[in-house]
C-alpha cells in the first residue's frame, strides 16, 4: 500500500514501509542469495547504521516472504540464558507461522514456572520498556530448547531465524554459544543470521578456531550508506511534500553524523516537518533543525550529567567532546590544554565512562575515544558555545572518521 502524500518520509523507527526504505539494494540482494544457497550469516555493523531495518526491509522481500517464515529475535538486553529463553520463547510464540499449533497450545506447559513482568517507562533514559515473559534459572534447560528447536525442524517451510545482537551470549555466564552451536548443527529446515553490532566480539566467536561457531557463517560486514544514495534519497521524500533540499544541505547532515542513518533520519525528520510546500532547504535550515532537535536533548543530556561521579570525569567527558575524536589523552600537552589531572586520574575517568560501566564513550582504538551519542558531543558544543566550531570542521571529521572505520573493519576482516 503506498503511503498518503502528507506523512513524513523519513523514518527513525527500524520497520520501514518499502517506499520509504533508502538504498541497502545490493546488501538486501546478498543476503538472500545466501539465505538460498543455504548459508547462516554474521551480520556486522555499528549501531544505528540500520541493520535492524535492513533484517524487517528483508523479511518483506518475496523471496523471503514467499518461501520461508521469519523470525526475529533481539537479544540485546538479555544478560544470561534465561533472559535469551524468554525472549526466544516470546518471539517464537507470537510469530504467525506458531499460531493454532502444537506448541501454541502446550505454550503453558512450555512456560511453566516463569513470571510476567510489567511495562514500564524509564523515568530516565524515556525508555519504553515492553511486558515479557520471564523464568526463574531451575526452569530453563536444554530440553526447553530442545522443544522449540523441534518445533521448528517440523515446520512446512523453512525458517529464516535473526538473532540480534548476537554478541550478547559472550556476556552470559553461562556457555551458551556451544549450547546453540549444538542446535544450529542440527538445524536442516532453518538457516540463521547473526546480527550484531560489535565488530570484534562477532569476528572472534566466528574466526577464531577454538570457538563453537568456528565458520559456520558467511561475513557480511555492513557500513554506511553511500552518500549520494542518501542525497538523491533525501531529494525524492522531499519532492513528495512539493519540497526541495540542496544537495549540499544533504552533504552536511551526512558528514555532521558520519553516515550515521538513524541521526540523518532524525534530523531530516525535523527538517521536513519545518519546510514549508514550495521550499528549499539549505544548510542553516538543517542548523536550525538540529538545534531544535538538542533543545528536546535538554533535559536527558542535563540528567546523564549529573550522573558522573566527579568532576574529573565531567573534564574527561568535556574534552572527549571537545576535539570530537580524543586522542592522546592522557599526554601532558593534552591534559594542560583541558586542566585535566594526571595520567592515572584521566584513565580511571575513561574506564568509568567506558563501554563496560557507564557506556557513554566508545574506544575506536588504543588511545582514541569518541561520544557513544554525536547528539551528546553536539549538544554539549551547543550548550558551552563551540557549536560553530564543530560546524565548521565536519569535512575533516567525516574523513578522520572514515580512515579509523576502515582501518578497524580491515583488521576485524
Amino acid at each position: 500500500m503506498t503511503a498518503g502524500k502528507n506523512i513524513n518520509p523519513f523514518f527513525t523507527y527500524t520497520d520501514i514501509p518499502d517506499e520509504f526504505f533508502c538504498g541497502r539494494d545490493a546488501e538486501t540482494e546478498k543476503i538472500i542469495k545466501h539465505i538460498q544457497n543455504g548459508s547462516n550469516i554474521v551480520l556486522k555493523s555499528p549501531r544505528r547504521l540500520g541493520k535492524s531495518s535492513l533484517i524487517k526491509h528483508l523479511f518483506k522481500q518475496k523471496e523471503i516472504s514467499k518461501e520461508y517464515n521469519t523470525l526475529y529475535v533481539d537479544i540485546y538486553g538479555t544478560k544470561n540464558a534465561s533472559d535469551f529463553q524468554s525472549e526466544f520463547a516470546g518471539s517464537l510464540l507470537s510469530s504467525p507461522f506458531a499460531k493454532g499449533t502444537r506448541l501454541k497450545k502446550r505454550a503453558e506447559s512450555l512456560l511453566n514456572g516463569g513470571y510476567v513482568e510489567l511495562g514500564a517507562v524509564d523515568p530516565i533514559s524515556g525508555e519504553v520498556k515492553l511486558p515479557r515473559l520471564g523464568f526463574s534459572p531451575s526452569e530453563i534447560s536444554i530440553m526447553s530448547l530442545r522443544e522449540m528447536f523441534d518445533f521448528l525442524s517440523k515446520t512446512k517451510k523453512p525458517n529464516l531465524i535473526v538473532f540480534d545482537e548476537f554478541q550478547q551470549i559472550q556476556e552470559y555466564p553461562e556457555r551458551m554459544a556451544a549450547i546453540l552451536r549444538s542446535f544450529v548443527q542440527e538445524s536442516a529446515n532453518s538457516h540463521y543470521i547473526f546480527s550484531g553490532s560489535s565488530r570484534h566480539m562477532l569476528t572472534t566467536m566466528f574466526q577464531i578456531s577454538n570457538q563453537p561457531f568456528y565458520k559456520s557463517a558467511v561475513s557480511m560486514d555492513l557500513d554506511i550508506i553511500p552518500m549520494q544514495t542518501y542525497i538523491d534519497f533525501c531529494s525524492r521524500m522531499f519532492a513528495r511534500g512539493h519540497k526541495k533540499i540542496e544537495e549540499d544541505a544533504v552533504r552536511f547532515t551526512y558528514s555532521l553524523f558520519s553516515g550515521e542513518t538513524y541521526l540523518m533520519q532524525l534530523l531530516m525528520k525535523e527538517l521536513y516537518s519545518m519546510m514549508p510546500a514550495g521550499s528549499t532547504a539549505d544548510i542553516d535550515d538543517v542548523k536550525e533543525a538540529l538545534l531544535a532537535i538538542l533543545e528536546t536533548k535538554d533535559i536527558d543530556y542535563k540528567e546523564l550529567i549529573d550522573r558522573l561521579d566527579n568532576q574529573k570525569e565531567r573534564r574527561a567527558l568535556f574534552c572527549i567532546a571537545a576535539e570530537g575524536i580524543g586522542k592522546e589523552l592522557t599526554s601532558s600537552w593534552m591534559m594542560k590544554k583541558y586542566n585535566l589531572d594526571n595520567a592515572s586520574v584521566v584513565q580511571n575517568a575513561l574506564n568509568n565512562l567506558g563501554e563496560e560501566r557507564m557506556n557513554i564513550i566508545a574506544r575506536l582504538c588504543k588511545g582514541t575515544y569518541v561520544l557513544q551519542d554525536r547528539l551528546f558531543e553536539l549538544w554539549i558544543a551547543y550548550k558551552s558555545g563551540f557549536l560553530d566550531r564543530k560546524f565548521e570542521a565536519v569535512p575533516e571529521r567525516f574523513i578522520e572518521q572514515r580512515e579509523i572505520d576502515n582501518a578497524l573493519r580491515l583488521l576485524d576482516s
